[in-house]
């Protein structure tokens, strides 16, 4: 008898929600002597996420504003260059929010 009979679906939905879960489980358990979180630090992290977010949009804007009046192929590169940067900001500021408020106890 062996796992055969289980679909190659069922085994990646299986390993993805066993991941998911035992990182989640890590990283909300605090040892004892910690005590109570400040909810001020928590506040404080969604300031990073929005400030992310925030200045990632401006620079997208930005660019897009400053590539008109270019060749259609180098403004698609702009834009292109423009959005991977926006996309590096809002994960720099959600990387900054999580390692530094979210995830200390």
């Amino acid at each position: 008898m062996g796992i055969s009979g289980i679909r190659s679906k069922e085994v990646k939905l299986l390993t993805a929600l066993l991941i998911c879960s035992s990182s989640v489980h890590a990283t909300s358990q605090c040892p004892p002597e910690f005590g109570q979180k400040d909810p001020l630090i928590d506040t404080l992290g969604w300031l990073i996420v929005a400030a992310g977010i925030i200045v990632g949009a401006l620079l997208f804007t930005y660019i897009i504003r400053r590539s008109r009046g270019t060749g259609w192929l180098s403004r698609t590169i702009v834009i292109i260059a423009g959005f991977s940067g926006m996309i590096l900001v809002w994960v720099g500021g959600f990387s900054l929010a999580f390692v530094n408020f979210f995830f200390r106890c």
